[in-house]
């Protein structure tokens, strides 16, 4: 049995202009390129050292279409083994995002041992926000200061976030829950381009004249807020802000004069913060990879993605276990994109035949560990471990690390030390 690792070709339409930053003088120039290629590399890099996967690292590489598609299956995997129904509703909205922008069906996501349709998890999550909302809003006792809690059930960041997503998988609860973050943006005054950008998805999207009207005097408002943010650095808020900030400013250009944002001293002071290593952290540089290679999180909902294969190879993977009970030897081909780890084969392996080819890894300074497969766990007391091998000859790097060549044949042996 073959395994294909679905890949695409991520493509952008003409029509999502208006969610790029379109000017052609705010462009890293030829000579800084090499500073978002190595910005790209230190995140996945750094990537593979989280104790999980973070969603916003893989939106960022799919909007700069990092051309390691190898990487960004892999990412996509990871995802999928940790997607569950009890993440906060911003979790699962960056979920639904990095699947969108991986041409992955979010409302149909096969994890580990089911199948998910993040798109109603997340309206349900959604829904529990704006009801929180609005039954705290009700107890508000008029002529006094609002209730501490009147507010979102987790934060306005979150619902922001869920807006977003919600506008770009084009849901129908998008509007009602953007009604809430309108009028929270109105009243509250609070400053989150994440708001920004949710509600400008919204404001493209929908028919309801009353709506428009209403969210374009937000957007009004926020973006004036922003812009009073501007430092005469170029940055905007603080450093890690001004990121989301960009991509802020980038989609809601009619909402202020000409030149109100200075966008070349905004990108050249991030560009010298880069060179500088000041966004070494994989959180840091997703929030402003996309700025750089002038996309934004609303240029999600215009991709285009095309079944085209990248060029793939064949593993030939077997797990043994030859001492004590219970003894077993299984084997199985599983096709990956060329350039994978060992642990995608892992994961291919285990999408192919969950029952015969399970595992489980943890997180290390070092990476990615494999402590169990087929329900055989490594254990410190007996010294058993698994064992990796190429051919008969131990792989001396981790899953992690190591990348397979076309035909090889990998082999996972339960040893002891």
């Amino acid at each position: 049995m073959f395994i294909s690792a679905l890949t695409f070709l991520y493509l952008f339409s003409s029509l999502t202009s208006v969610a790029s930053i379109s000017s052609k003088t705010c462009t890293v120039p030829d000579d800084k390129q090499y500073l978002v290629r190595n910005l790209e590399k230190q995140m996945v890099d750094y990537a593979n050292l989280l104790c999980s996967p973070d969603p916003s690292i893989l939106i960022a590489l799919n909007l700069a279409n990092y051309q390691d598609i190898s990487v960004r299956k892999l990412l996509q995997q990871q995802l999928q083994g940790t997607a569950t129904k009890e993440m906060t509703s911003g979790k699962v909205a960056l979920y639904v995002l990095a699947f969108q922008s991986s041409c992955e069906n979010p409302a149909d996501v096969t994890t580990l041992d089911k199948r998910v349709n993040l798109v109603h998890v997340l309206e349900e999550k959604t829904k529990e926000e704006i009801d929180y909302f609005s039954e705290n809003r009700e107890t508000v006792i008029p002529g006094c200061f609002a209730d501490a809690h009147h507010a979102p059930k987790t934060t306005y960041y979150q619902l922001a976030l869920d807006v977003l997503a919600l506008c770009v998988v084009k849901s129908s609860e998008a509007e009602t829950a953007a009604k809430i973050l309108t009028e929270a943006a109105l009243t509250n005054h609070f400053q989150i381009a994440m708001t920004s950008l949710a509600l400008t998805c919204v404001y493209h999207e929908t028919q309801n004249k009353e709506l428009v009207g209403i969210i374009q005097h937000a957007l009004s408002q926020i973006t004036t807020q922003i812009l009073r943010e501007q430092k005469s650095s170029g940055i905007i808020g603080n450093l890690y802000s001004t990121g989301l900030a960009m991509q802020a400013l980038s989609v809601t250009s009619e909402f202020y004069s000409e030149g109100a944002w200075k966008c070349t001293n905004t990108l050249d002071k991030i560009l010298l913060e880069v060179s500088q290593g000041a966004f070494n952290t994989p959180g840091a540089a997703s929030q402003i990879l996309p700025s750089l290679v002038g996309k934004t999180y609303l240029n999600i909902q215009g991709l285009i993605c095309s079944p085209e294969k990248v060029p793939t190879i064949t593993v030939n993977y077997t797990i043994i276990k030859d001492e004590g009970e219970p003894k077993f030897k299984f084997s199985i081909p599983v096709e990956v994109p060329k350039g994978s780890v060992l642990l995608a084969v892992l994961e291919a392996a285990q999408s192919a035949n969950s029952t015969d080819f399970s595992f489980q890894y943890e997180q290390t300074a070092w990476g990615p560990m494999v402590v169990s497969i087929h329900g055989i766990k490594a254990d410190a007391n007996e010294k058993t471990y698994w064992q990796f091998l190429s051919g008969k000859t131990p792989i001396d790097q981790g899953v992690g690390s190591y990348k397979p060549t076309d035909n090889e044949h990998i082999e996972a042996i339960y040893s002891k030390y």
